[in-house]
């Protein structure tokens, strides 16, 4: 049977991959900001690493919560937010905190995530242009 302390010890070190994942997504966009595309496929390979992390960990959360759920009496499948709401002192303003920094989190690794995105969409653009041009430029080089 999982605890209070058990359920809470692993959305630390969810918040931690989620935290590391951030980082990892602000480097990649600062690679992306100098144009420096050394760096760029370790980056990202690091970005995917942590992502398994978190995946493993989430697989851990969701049996350790569906075990303390049922504990309480409450469904399986239950949300953090019903299991804080379900929690005695002082486990419900934890679990309630840890909800709300998912939610944060969350947000800045989406929004970092889509800024990226669109950073590397512009640079293939441009990639694609510049190749255009010089396609272009050599075709008129070989007529003259």
């Amino acid at each position: 049977m999982a605890s209070f302390a058990e359920v809470s010890d692993i959305l630390w070190r969810e918040r931690e991959l989620l935290d590391v994942l951030a980082f990892k997504l602000d480097q990649e966009r600062l690679l992306l900001a100098d144009g420096n595309v050394r760096w760029l496929a370790r980056a990202t390979r690091e970005i995917e690493l942590v992502i398994e992390q978190a995946r493993l960990l989430e697989l851990t959360r969701a049996v350790e919560v569906n075990a303390l759920a049922q504990s309480i009496g409450l469904e399986p499948a239950s949300t953090l937010a019903e299991l804080a709401a379900a929690a005695p002192p002082p486990w419900d303003e934890l679990l309630e905190a840890h909800r709300r920094a998912f939610i944060e989190l969350s947000r800045q690794i989406h929004e970092a995530a889509r800024h990226n995105q669109r950073a590397l969409d512009d640079a293939w653009q441009a990639t694609q242009g510049a190749m255009y041009l010089l396609a272009a430029g050599e075709a008129s080089w070989h007529v003259r």
